[in-house]
């Protein structure tokens, strides 16, 4: 069977009344015609996208719409985002400190250098608020069956109204008044009794002039001495008849000294030559304390 040629679109097919491809009609050849020449055997084959099948262009396109769309979404969503303003600012966390509080507490066996030498205790404690600023220490002395000394110190708010109010006692009492003094912590070998004090320094005529008081126990055995500030210091100082001297003077300050602006951080001078340093870490403070009598001893105070 010959083969035939479209004239309208060259599509090459066997012979038919109308094109298989384009539709129209296709003139046939009168009788004594030569038939139109057939096309190659092999018609060439398209090069480019027309060798593509359909099928697969439709695919491609599908796939490049969707890319498109995808990038533009993505894009508005940037551009949303960016006008947001501009992001949170990080806080910066405070910085860690240290609670130090509390009451820091140690005691230490020594040696009293006598003839023959005797044992003796020494125990220490101090208060501090939470930066680590001392604002109590005490240290005692006890020598068994001589009683021993004791010193210390604290800060109070209310300094102003207590001296105050003891010089208005002592004004009205030149004798001597029965004060409370509720800031001594007594050792065990101190007498528990009712004590009669006087002024030694600073009581003025006008009791509301007065700044500072240093009394003293009238009881002729064991002296005991505190000193009232209306700063807010407050001190005191209890010797036992054996290490008892100076009546009438000022013994206090000699065993009190406490350097300005004391802490752990510059644990120094607070109490007979009190010194040493803080270990942050086993919220332990190693010390070093003399006085009022045997050699320097080492003491480590643990927080309670």
């Amino acid at each position: 069977m010959a083969w035939m040629t479209c004239p309208h679109c060259g599509f090459t097919q066997i012979p038919a009344a109308k094109c298989l491809k384009c539709k129209k009609s296709l003139d046939r050849p009168r009788d004594g015609e030569a038939p139109a020449p057939a096309g190659p055997a092999n018609p060439p084959t398209p090069s480019g996208l027309a060798g593509i099948p359909r099928v697969y262009l439709l695919g491609f396109a599908a796939l490049a719409l969707a890319i498109i769309t995808g990038v533009l979404v993505w894009g508005s969503r940037t551009s949303v985002s960016t006008d947001l303003g501009p992001p949170p600012t990080s806080t910066t966390p405070e910085p860690w400190s240290l609670d130090l509080t509390g009451r820091w507490q140690g005691k230490v066996t020594t040696t009293i250098t006598a003839s023959p030498s005797r044992p003796a205790l020494r125990e220490v404690f101090i208060e501090t608020d939470r930066s680590g600023n001392v604002v109590a220490a005490g240290a005692t002395l006890t020598d068994p069956g001589r009683g021993g000394a004791g010193a210390g110190y604290m800060t109070v708010p209310d300094g102003g109204r207590r001296v105050r109010a003891l010089a208005s006692a002592l004004a009205g009492s030149p004798a001597g008044a029965s004060l409370t003094l509720d800031f001594i912590p007594y050792a065990p070998w101190v007498p528990q009794r009712e004590r009669t004090w006087r002024a030694v320094e600073g009581l003025r005529k006008n009791p509301e002039e007065t700044t500072y008081l240093l009394v003293e126990s009238r009881e002729p055995d064991y002296l005991i001495q505190a000193g009232v500030n209306a700063t807010g210091f407050l001190s005191y100082l209890y010797l036992s008849p054996a290490y008892a001297s100076g009546r009438g003077t000022d013994a206090l300050s000699k065993a009190i000294h406490p350097s300005p602006e004391s802490s752990l951080r510059g644990f120094r001078n607070l109490v007979w030559d009190f010194s040493g340093s803080a270990d942050f870490v086993t919220l332990q403070v190693a010390a070093t304390i003399s006085g009022p009598a045997g050699a320097a001893d080492r003491v480590t105070l643990r927080r309670q």
